[in-house]
């Protein structure tokens, strides 16, 4: 099956050639195997979150970015306006978890939204294993619950909360609930 110009195995492939490098070079920087990287660039196989987060932690970019419409910056005539119909989604195949990116191509380089549609009793652990690149998110909960483990710290979301974190350590969501949860994340790139 040949990917689509606009999917995600397209834009992980094309950012890993924008950085000139070749599979090897991107298995070696992300800590996931050749193989997988090949048969998620090929449309092969869909990538866990925690094997996606891998992959962008290894290219210094957000999961987000790879997702987006734009791996480069947008250019100056990119809409500021991203239709819910035209927003990009993608399901972890391993907890169900539904994610959407919502920021427009024109926000290219603002702040980029996406909007976490997560199943009940379910979690997810984005191990990070190569430190900080200086990306941080906030979490904001709109529906049910949700409970966030930043290094050793447990820290529990419910509608309306927010939480602050930079993403320099391992990070584990879990829907503690018995209804799916919903939140909005919030990345965006910190200097210091």
């Amino acid at each position: 099956m040949e990917p689509t110009p606009t999917s995600l195995p397209a834009r992980l492939r094309a950012a890993r050639i924008a950085r000139r490098w070749t599979l090897d070079q991107l298995a070696d920087a992300a800590g996931v195997g050749r193989a997988t990287i090949s048969k998620i660039e090929r449309g092969d196989a869909s990538p866990t979150a925690a094997i996606l987060a891998r992959i962008a932690a290894g290219l210094e970019v957000s999961v987000a970015s790879l997702f987006s419409e734009n791996a480069a910056p947008a250019p100056a005539a990119a809409s500021p306006l991203a239709r819910a119909a035209d927003q990009a989604t993608w399901t972890d195949p391993e907890s169900g978890y539904v994610r959407r990116n919502v920021s427009p191509p024109g926000a290219a380089g603002a702040a980029e939204i996406v909007d976490v549609t997560f199943p009940p009793g379910r979690r997810v652990l984005l191990d990070n294993p190569f430190g900080w690149h200086g990306l941080a998110q906030q979490v904001w909960a709109l529906e049910g619950a949700i409970e966030i483990t930043v290094g050793e710290v447990t820290t529990r979301l419910a509608a309306g909360d927010c939480l602050f974190l930079r993403l320099d350590r391992p990070v584990a969501f879990h829907n503690p609930g018995e209804t799916p949860a919903r939140y909005a994340v919030v990345l965006s790139r910190l200097t210091a």
